[in-house]
């Protein structure tokens, strides 16, 4: 028996007044913050722009066109205030890492240092690795770089040196990569993986995760998905320790070192470093599976970043002939003063004393920060942000090319790469770039990046020791490469032209 056509009206009705209501008070929710309209009844808008990884043009467009905070969903907003992403991330501001986060797990069911939103269980797994982040009676981790940047260096001398009857290209989207992932894993672990060696992408490992990066970045947008994953019936098709190529791969190898510390079997890994930062891990007091969990985050955490970052000031430097220039005029200063060899990688006593290199990495990092993902916080208390009222629950993100981009804080050439503005800065000025600059790496705040210091170690070697013996021009000027960002920028046929310099030689 068919039901009567009035009641289906009826029900019709009802259905469409309570999608109206529910629109209605999702909307009203923020009304009063400017933004894309539609951004205040669906997440559609943000997760269009997720897709296509240009979100961190979007957001930096947005913040110009409506204003230092704007609503960019339902229950999202994006600001670009310095002075209020400080006081966000900052210790006591009764703010959390909101479910956002939960999107970035490698384990459904686990929290790691970098996706807990728990800030007594972040203090907590922060104060047991934090000694092996920052090398406390750790090895010296300058002759591990060293050694793995002199790796780099011979590869390319070898390799991808051209001349001017061969162009041999280097694809430095792998290349720095390759460099990033073996200085790693040797800190970590006490020996590379062996990419330079093998001059590939080992197991696929890179190729796999940059390709799943979009759809992790979308998923961090329903939280709820990640609950999905964890049910035994989806389980068995994540990535597994078993699996021969990719993130598996990984898993892999990281359980393989955890096993052989906890199992005594050091073996098959060769000589193993006991004062690496696995083995700090290990006598920290975490248990074996935060300990696991958290190597893991340290290999994937330290590697896509860094590589990006160098990329970035390659990249900035070379198409920048005054830049170029001056950075190359104060390396070779520093050569003849300190009669380094040609064997010899810089110290970082001597690289940190040398002003316009500083500056270049600096402006590189401000002009393209390597982590940009929407980062966002929430809190259980309504707060004001840039004099406008923000429920409790809302989702606070960042413009980190907004922020970066700041011309009050940068001038007005801050969309210009000029190494020189930290040089010429007058004291306050100098002081206010600084702290704003610091956000790249959360400086100062409860949320600061871990992996700093290595990262300014590897940035302040490689550049001083690639600039130093080589020449670099990009194969397609116009083109140079494709692009991506999905937390962290993925580039693609970064071809880069390399020369011996000709006044580099043996002292």
């Amino acid at each position: 028996m068919e039901p009567p056509r009035s009641l289906l009206v009826v029900g019709a009705v009802t259905w469409l007044l309570y999608l109206i209501a529910t629109s209605v008070t999702t909307w009203s929710r923020l009304r009063h913050i400017p933004g894309p309209f539609s951004a205040g009844f669906s997440k559609w808008w943000l997760i269009r722009r997720q897709m296509t990884g240009k979100l961190v043009l979007d957001l930096q467009d947005v913040c110009k066109k409506y204003g230092p905070i704007v609503r960019i969903g339902p229950d999202w907003v994006v600001t670009s205030d310095p002075a209020e992403i400080r006081r966000i991330w900052s210790l006591r501001s009764g703010y959390s890492r909101s479910p956002w986060y939960r999107g970035l797990r490698f384990d459904p069911s686990k929290d790691t240092i970098i996706t807990t939103s728990d800030n007594k269980e972040h203090a907590r797994v922060r104060a047991h690795v934090l000694p092996g982040y920052q090398g406390r009676g750790l090895e010296d981790p300058e002759p591990v770089v060293d050694a793995q940047l002199a790796k780099f260096i011979a590869l390319v001398e070898h390799k991808y040196i051209s001349s001017p009857t061969a162009l041999r290209p280097l694809d430095m989207s792998n290349a720095m990569q390759f460099l990033t992932q073996d200085i790693i894993s040797a800190i970590e672990f006490g020996s590379p993986f062996g990419y330079l060696d093998a001059d590939a992408d080992m197991y696929g490992i890179i190729a796999i995760f940059e390709a799943l990066l979009g759809s992790v970045m979308v998923m961090a947008l329903f939280p709820f998905l990640v609950k999905l994953l964890a049910l035994p019936i989806v389980r068995p098709l994540l990535p597994k320790p078993t699996d021969p190529q990719g993130p598996g791969r990984l898993l892999g190898l990281v359980k393989e070192h955890v096993d052989a510390r906890y199992d005594g079997d050091a073996s098959a890994h060769g000589k193993l470093l006991r004062n690496d930062v696995l083995q700090s891990f290990v006598e920290s007091g975490l248990s074996r599976d935060e300990v696991e969990s958290e190597a893991l985050i340290h290999m994937v955490g330290g590697t896509d970043t860094t590589a990006l970052a160098l990329r970035n000031a390659v990249f900035f430097v070379a198409s920048n002939v005054v830049a170029y220039r001056k950075l190359q005029f104060e390396i070779d200063t520093a050569v003849r003063e300190t009669s380094l060899s040609s064997s010899d990688i810089v110290p970082c006593s001597r690289a940190r004393a040398m002003p316009y290199l500083q500056a270049a990495i600096k402006e590189a990092l401000r002009m393209w920060p390597p982590v940009m993902g929407l980062m966002s916080r929430s809190s259980e208390k309504d707060d004001t942000i840039c004099g406008l009222r923000v429920p409790a629950g809302t989702h606070v993100a960042w413009s980190a090319l907004a922020v970066m981009k700041n011309q009050d804080i940068f001038g007005p050439d801050a969309e210009v790469f000029d190494p020189e503005r930290w040089l010429n800065a007058a004291p306050e000025q100098l002081k206010d770039m600084e702290a704003v600059q610091g956000l790249v790496f959360a400086g100062g705040t409860r949320w600061e990046c871990l992996g700093k210091r290595l990262a300014q170690i590897e940035l302040e070697k490689a550049l001083f020791e690639l600039f130093r013996r080589f020449d670099f021009s990009m194969v397609d000027p116009i083109h140079p490469f494709s692009w991506v960002s999905f937390g962290t920028t993925v580039h693609h046929g970064m071809r880069v032209k390399i020369t011996a310099r000709e006044n580099h030689q043996d002292e």
